[in-house]
């Protein structure tokens, strides 16, 4: 059983010191979270945007109740949906902008093992060390599965998550159907 915990003063403690009336962005480098997620919920009706920094919350909340961690796994992979296995390290492969700053910051943090703040601090006047864009045909766009892997992917999770194959199989081909339909 877990304790009874003031979620109110732990979220307050997370954001002390936030400016107010900062709008804040994804990828922005404006926490020192390894994973930095803002959840913006907007009503143009209210003429409002609720904003929270989910990363910082999460954290707050996983140090705020002991045993959390049991619901939190962090993979050494990560899941393309467009490939069949799971991918490893990725370096910088953009044709359109050099890397931003606060993702690169977050990537040497994951190869040192340092933390994030630690990593700023010390890159901070070694920004020429930066990953830039490549040439035009040597970035990602040039490595896409081809459509087959792509299927192939999407029916492993489709299964995985109970379709039958068939079911996953006959969807696909309505859609072939449809694509030679509208040609």
């Amino acid at each position: 059983m877990v304790d009874k915990v003031d979620i109110d003063a732990v979220l307050r403690e997370a954001i002390a010191g936030e400016i107010p009336g900062v709008q804040w962005l994804q990828g922005d480098d404006g926490c020192d979270c390894l994973y930095e997620r803002i959840g913006a919920w907007t009503n143009p009706y209210l003429g409002q945007t609720h904003q929270i920094r989910l990363c910082c919350a999460w954290d707050a909340i996983a140090k705020a109740i002991p045993g959390v961690e049991a619901a939190v796994q962090t993979l050494p992979f990560y899941y393309d949906n467009n490939r069949i296995d799971p991918q490893t390290h990725q370096e910088w492969d953009s044709e359109e902008m050099d890397m931003p700053l606060g993702l690169w910051y977050r990537q040497l943090a994951v190869k040192t093992g340092m933390p994030v703040a630690a990593i700023r601090q010390e890159y901070q006047r070694r920004q020429d060390e930066r990953p830039r864009k490549v040439p035009k045909g040597a970035g990602r766009e040039s490595r896409q599965p081809d459509p087959k892997e792509a299927r192939l992917a999407l029916l492993q999770r489709l299964e995985a998550t109970g379709w039958r194959p068939e079911d996953v199989i006959a969807s696909f081909k309505r859609e072939d159907q449809e694509k030679e339909r509208c040609k």
